[in-house]
């Protein structure tokens, strides 16, 4: 099979990664642009071991002041996914994370202001499989997404506990409607403006407004839920 030229390559990296390592080079390279591309798309064959080589020689440094804590140090968590965008084995997945994230926009600085900078990093950057309560924070449920369903990721953000805290929806009541996030699930996230009308964001705050944050066993506090 003739070799693609790394331009091609590259070109096809740069699009569906954010660049192609020298190793990348060749292993794409032996593959013809249509195989490049299959295996970039069902990068599920591929292990998923990109975070256990952080620290290791040869990869990039992370800043660590102690023990690297991604699940509860913001610094920490935005390390750890630049560092899956530079050595990830599967670039298509982070570049659509990122893309996500950048559609369902969440601050961590309001969310930490709300529950504190280590529940802020939790529940924004915290793997279900390293939590005490199994928490998945809301860059591993874009993570786990990435090429899924627009109404899993939809349905999974609008349960999201940092979503819930970055535009209102824990202050939402039945009582007293909060239209934050009903507004923007259709402005921003789905239908954009012009295709919905004020009586929508009304009814939608009204529909919202049964989802919101406890403790396990306390009732509905208005408390981080774990």
């Amino acid at each position: 099979m003739a070799r693609t030229p790394d331009r091609q390559i590259e070109h096809l990296l740069r699009r569906a990664g954010f660049g192609a390592r020298p190793d990348e080079l060749g292993t794409y390279g032996a593959l013809s642009i249509a195989q490049a591309v299959d295996a970039l798309v069902n990068y599920d064959g591929i292990p998923d071991d990109v975070d256990s080589f952080i620290g290791m020689a040869g990869y990039i440094n992370t800043t660590i002041r102690g023990a690297f804590a991604p699940q509860s140090n913001i610094v920490d968590s935005r390390q750890r996914w630049l560092f899956r965008m530079v050595h990830s084995n599967r670039p298509l997945q982070e570049k659509m994370t990122l893309f996500w994230h950048n559609h369902f926009a969440t601050g961590y600085t309001k969310i930490a202001g709300a529950l504190g900078t280590t529940e802020g990093a939790r529940y924004l950057a915290a793997k279900a499989s390293e939590d005490p309560g199994a928490v998945r924070g809301q860059i591993e449920i874009l993570r786990d997404n990435a090429l899924g369903s627009f109404k899993d990721i939809l349905l999974g953000i609008a349960r999201d506990t940092a979503m819930l805290v970055w535009l209102d929806g824990r202050t939402n009541t039945k009582a007293q409607p909060q239209e934050n996030f009903g507004r923007e699930i259709m402005e921003l996230f789905t239908v954009g403006v012009g295709n919905y009308t004020e009586p929508d964001v009304t009814a939608a705050a009204r529909v919202f407004s049964g989802w919101n944050l406890q403790r396990p066993g306390s009732g509905t506090d208005g408390s981080q839920h774990y």
